[in-house]
C-alpha cells in the first residue's frame, strides 16, 4: 500500500465528526506538553496541524521535525505522536512501527504499550498483542483497558475458531478503490430497493484535499436495484438475482456540498432524511452536525441544522430512528461523556417545536473508548460500533436490548466473528423484521478500497433425512422399498434405491418437527420409525460453503422383518404349566397390534411354544391354550379374528438362536445353538432354567399377505353374509355437498375430511374425486395421484414430489397453473 493509499483510510469514515479531537487527545494519550517555546519550529507546526486535526499535513511536519531536532526528548515525543497520528489515520501498521520504536527509545508514558497492543491486536497479531497488552497491565494496573485488552484478544480466538452463522461477502457492486461505507435503506418503506451510502470516489462535489485524512471529502451516494432473472432447468423456472445499478451522487444539489456529508438515516416514511454534515473553517474548530431535508417531488428540501448542542465546537453525528420516529440516537462528544465518542438520544417535543435536552445512554452503552454508528432494528435491539468494549480489533459492533423509554437494558453483545474481525467493523444495518440480512462496513483484509461495505447474511440452517432399509434377516438391502415422510402438515414419499438408499430433501424436512417414517415392501413387515429436527445444536450442522447454508442430516437405518421368517416376541413368556398372561406380554403383543394395523393384508400364526417338560399331549394342549390367551387379547385391541390363527406347538420346535440374537438369555448361547432337551440337561442347573425360559416363547409367522377385510351384512332374505370391504372413489355429482356424501356412506365429515387429506380450503365441485372407505387400503391409489393443496402451482408441486413441472403436465394432459383448484387430484405416475 502506497504512502499515499495509507493517509487516506478514511478515519473519517469512523470519527469524521470528531472535529474536537484534539481536545481530549492529551488526557486520553498522555502526550507529553513540551511547551511551544521548547520545540523547534518544525515541532510547533507539526503541533498546529495536529491540534485541528490535519493529522496527513502533521505527519509530513513531523518527519521534517524528527530528521533536523538535534533533542533526544523532542525526538522520542515525535516519535510517538507519528504513532498517534496513523493510529488516527487507520493505518495501524505505521502506527504499531512508530509505537514500537518510541518503547525502544524509552518513551515515558506507559500509554505507549496499550497503543502499540491495540495496533497489534488490529492487524491481528493476538499473541504479540497480548504481551504488550499485559506489560500495560503491570504498569498501569488500576486502568481496565489493559485486562480487557487481554480478554477481548483471548475471546477473538475463541469466536474465530466457532463462527456464527452470518455469511459476510464484499458487495462489489456497490464498493471503488475509494472508501465506501454506512449503508442506509431508501426508497419504498417496504421495497428497500434503494441503497445510500457514503464515498469519496472522483465524482464527489468537494475537490479540496482533506488535512486529517489526505483524501477527498465525501459525499452521499444512491443505488438501484436490477433484478435480473436467470434461466431455470428444463421445465422449471428461473430465479430473481439483485443486482445493483452504478452509484451516483444525489444529484440535489441542496445535499451534497465542498465538505463531508456523512451517516444518514431516514424516518419510517423515508420521507426525510437525516444527514451528518461537516463544515470546515481553517484553524478554527467546528463541530459537525445533523442535519434534516425532507421530499419534495423528485428531490430535496434546503436542509436544516438539529439545534441538538449550543456550542458549534460540539460534534454530532451518525444519526438513526426508532421504528416509531419518537427517538433519534446519535453519537457525540458533548461534555460529561464516559470517555471519547458516546451514544445520546432525544425526543422532538411537538408542543414546544424543539429538541429536547440529548440524554446519554449510559455505562451498559458508552465507555472510555468511542461508541458510534447507532442503528435500531425491529427485533428491539440497538446496534452500534465501539472500540472501548472487548472486541476482535478496532472497531467491532455490538447490539443492546432497548426498554419501552428507548434506554438500553441487559447486557452488551458481541456480534463475533465474521461480522466483526481484527480490523474496524462498523455500520451495521439490517432490514425486514429479522436481522437476517443487512450490510455492514469494514476495512478488512480483501477489500477494493480503504473501507468498503459487505453483504450479511444469516445462513438458513437446513435438514435432511437419509437412511438405509435393509433386511433384519441377513442386514442386505432392501431395493424399491417405499418409504414415506409424515410430520409438518406435509408428506413426502420416496423408494429405496439397489443400495437401500432413501433420502428426504432440505425442500421437504423442517425445523423444530417431528417425524414419522413408514416403510413398506412386500414380503416384509411393513415399519415405522421416528426422526426429530427439534433441539438440533448449531455444532452439529455442516456448512456448505456452495448453497451458503447450514445443513444437519437425521440418519437412520430401518430393518424389516421378511414375513417367511417367524417372528419372536419378546417378553411373551409363561409361567411353569400356565397360559394367563403377564403384564409384560401384553406389552409385547400390543406391538403385533401396531404391526398388524400397520399391515393390514397380513393374515397370522400365533404359534406358542413349551419346554420339553411333562408329557407331549399336556405340552400340546397347554402351548395351544397359550396361543389363544394371545389371539383372544389381540382380538380385544381390536384385530380382526379371521386374520388370526392360534397354533399350540408343544415342544416339538426347540429354539433356534439366530445371528444377531440380543433377547433373554443371549449371553449364555452362541448363534446356531438349538435348545433340545439333550442340550439343555448337560447345562449347569440354573443355565438351564434359562434355556427351558427362551423354549417357552411365542412368536407369530405370516401365512398369508392377500388378506381382504369384510364386513357382514343381511342380505334382502335376512341372511348375514361377509363382504369386502373395497376401496371406493367417490366422484362428486353436480351440487352435492360433504355432510350429503358422508351420509351416504355411512361416515362423519370428519372422517371424509381427515380420509382425504384435511380437504382445507377445498369446496366440492364437480368431478371430484374422494376416498370415503375408511377400513380400505387406497395405497395403490394414493402411490400414482396427488391432491392440489391451497395456493400451490404445477412449478411448487414437481418440486414436492421431484419431477419436473413438464412430466407433471405430460401426465394430466397438458394441464395449466389456471386449471389447479383446491382438490383437484393430478396424476403423478402411470
Amino acid at each position: 500500500m502506497s504512502m499515499k493509499h495509507s493517509a487516506r483510510l478514511l478515519f473519517f469514515s469512523l470519527l469524521m465528526f470528531f472535529g474536537t479531537y484534539s481536545a481530549t487527545l492529551h488526557a486520553q494519550s498522555g502526550m507529553e506538553d513540551l511547551g511551544e517555546e521548547s520545540v523547534s519550529k518544525e515541532m510547533a507546526r507539526a503541533n498546529d496541524a495536529f491540534k485541528f486535526n490535519e493529522y496527513y499535513t502533521a505527519t509530513q511536519l513531523y518527519k521534517k521535525a524528527l530528521s533536523r531536532t538535534r533533542s533526544k526528548k523532542e525526538k522520542i515525543e515525535i516519535t510517538f505522536r507519528l504513532g498517534e497520528c496513523y493510529r488516527l489515520m487507520l493505518d495501524p501498521k505505521s502506527a504499531a512501527n512508530f509505537y514500537s520504536r518510541a518503547i525502544k527509545l524509552e518513551y515515558g508514558d506507559p500509554i505507549v504499550y496499550l497503543r502499540h497492543a491495540e495496533m497489534l491486536k488490529l492487524l491481528g497479531q493476538y499473541e504479540e498483542a497480548i504481551i504488550e497488552y499485559q506489560k500495560y497491565v503491570e504498569l498501569r494496573p488500576d486502568d481496565p483497558r489493559g485486562r480487557q485488552g487481554v480478554e477481548s484478544v483471548k475471546l477473538a480466538k475463541e469466536w474465530m475458531q466457532s463462527p456464527t452463522r452470518y455469511l459476510v461477502e464484499n458487495a462489489k457492486d456497490l464498493n471503488s478503490k475509494f472508501h465506501d461505507f454506512a449503508v442506509a435503506y431508501g426508497g419504498k418503506p417496504t421495497m428497500n430497493d434503494e441503497l445510500y451510502f457514503v464515498s469519496d470516489r472522483e465524482e464527489k462535489k468537494g475537490k479540496l484535499q482533506d488535512g486529517w485524512t489526505g483524501g477527498g471529502f465525501t459525499d452521499i451516494y444512491i443505488t438501484k436495484a436490477e433484478r435480473k432473472r436467470t434461466r431455470g432447468r428444463r421445465g422449471q423456472e428461473g430465479d430473481d438475482q439483485l443486482s445493483w445499478s452504478v452509484p451516483v451522487p444525489i444529484e440535489d444539489e441542496n445535499l451534497n456540498s465542498r465538505y463531508h456529508e456523512g451517516p444518514l438515516t431516514f424516518d419510517s416514511r423515508r420521507r426525510t432524511m437525516y444527514f451528518t454534515r461537516c463544515n470546515k473553517e481553517k484553524n478554527v474548530r467546528v463541530g459537525c452536525a445533523i442535519y434534516r431535508a425532507d421530499k419534495r417531488g423528485q428531490g430535496w428540501a434546503e436542509p436544516e441544522m438539529l439545534p441538538l448542542v449550543s456550542d458549534t465546537a460540539t460534534s454530532v453525528g451518525h444519526p438513526t430512528l426508532s421504528l416509531d420516529d419518537q427517538f433519534l440516537y446519535f453519537a457525540s462528544d458533548l461534555e460529561g461523556g464516559y470517555g471519547g465518542r458516546d451514544l445520546y438520544m432525544t425526543s422532538y417535543n411537538r408542543r414546544e417545536r424543539a429538541w429536547e435536552t440529548p440524554k446519554n445512554l449510559g455505562p451498559i452503552v458508552n465507555t472510555l473508548g468511542n461508541e458510534l454508528y447507532p442503528f435500531v432494528h425491529a427485533d428491539g435491539y440497538l446496534y452500534f460500533s465501539s472500540d472501548g468494549l472487548p472486541g476482535m480489533g478496532g472497531l467491532d459492533i455490538f447490539r443492546v436490548k432497548l426498554g419501552e423509554d428507548g434506554l438500553p437494558v441487559g447486557e452488551v453483545e458481541n456480534m463475533k466473528y465474521p461480522i466483526n474481525t481484527n480490523a474496524n467493523d462498523f455500520a451495521l444495518v439490517f432490514e425486514g423484521d429479522e436481522p437476517e440480512k443487512g450490510y455492514l462496513t469494514s476495512d478488512r483484509e480483501g477489500g477494493r478500497g480503504g473501507s468498503d461495505i459487505y453483504s450479511v447474511l444469516l445462513a438458513p440452517l437446513v435438514y435432511e433425512i437419509e437412511g438405509r432399509l435393509v433386511s433384519s434377516k441377513d442386514r442386505r438391502p432392501i431395493n424399491t422399498g417405499t418409504v414415506k415422510l409424515d410430520g409438518g402438515g406435509a408428506s413426502y414419499t420416496v423408494v429405496t434405491d439397489k443400495t437401500g438408499y432413501f433420502r428426504f430433501t432440505l425442500d421437504q424436512v423442517s425445523g423444530n418437527t417431528n417425524y414419522t417414517l413408514s416403510f413398506e415392501k412386500k414380503k416384509f413387515l411393513s415399519g415405522t420409525a421416528e426422526a426429530t429436527t427439534i433441539g438440533i445444536t448449531i455444532d452439529q450442522f455442516e456448512f456448505v460453503p456452495s448453497e451458503s447454508h447450514y445443513l444437519h442430516v437425521v440418519k437412520l437405518e430401518k430393518a424389516l422383518d421378511p414375513i417367511e421368517e417367524p417372528i419372536i416376541l419378546p417378553n411373551v413368556f409363561f409361567d411353569l404349566g400356565k397360559y394367563d398372561l403377564r403384564p409384560e406380554a401384553k406389552e409385547a403383543l400390543d406391538s403385533v397390534v401396531i404391526i398388524l394395523n400397520n399391515n393390514p393384508t397380513l393374515v397370522i400364526e400365533l404359534r406358542s411354544h413349551t419346554d420339553y417338560r411333562d408329557i407331549d399331549a399336556r405340552n400340546l394342549v397347554l402351548s395351544q391354550n397359550r396361543a389363544q390367551s394371545c389371539v383372544n387379547y389381540l382380538i380385544e385391541r381390536g384385530i380382526p379374528a379371521d386374520r388370526l390363527v392360534a397354533v399350540g406347538r408343544g415342544e416339538e420346535e426347540p429354539f433356534k438362536v439366530p445371528e444377531g440374537y440380543s433377547g433373554y438369555g443371549s449371553e449364555h448361547f452362541k448363534a446356531g445353538t438349538v435348545l433340545t432337551e439333550a442340550y439343555i440337561r448337560r447345562l449347569p442347573g440354573d443355565i438351564q432354567e434359562v434355556a427351558n425360559q427362551i423354549n417357552r416363547r411365542t412368536d407369530f409367522k405370516v401365512i398369508r399377505d392377500d388378506y381382504v377385510p369384510t364386513k357382514v351384512v343381511v342380505d334382502a332374505s335376512g341372511e348375514e353374509k361377509k363382504v369386502e370391504i373395497k376401496p371406493i372413489i367417490h366422484v362428486v355429482e353436480g351440487r352435492e355437498n360433504l355432510g350429503a356424501i358422508a351420509q351416504k356412506y355411512e361416515i362423519s365429515v370428519r372422517d371424509l375430511r381427515d380420509l382425504n387429506g384435511g380437504l382445507r380450503g377445498v369446496r366440492p365441485f364437480e368431478g371430484l374425486e374422494l376416498k370415503v372407505v375408511p377400513e380400505a387400503d387406497y395405497s395403490d391409489w394414493d402411490r400414482t395421484r396427488y391432491r392440489v393443496e391451497m395456493g400451490e402451482n404445477l412449478s411448487k408441486i414437481a418440486k414436492k414430489l421431484e419431477m419436473s413441472a413438464r412430466e407433471l403436465r405430460d401426465l394430466n394432459d397438458g394441464i395449466k397453473d389456471s386449471d389447479l383448484v383446491p382438490g383437484m387430484i393430478l396424476k403423478i405416475a402411470y
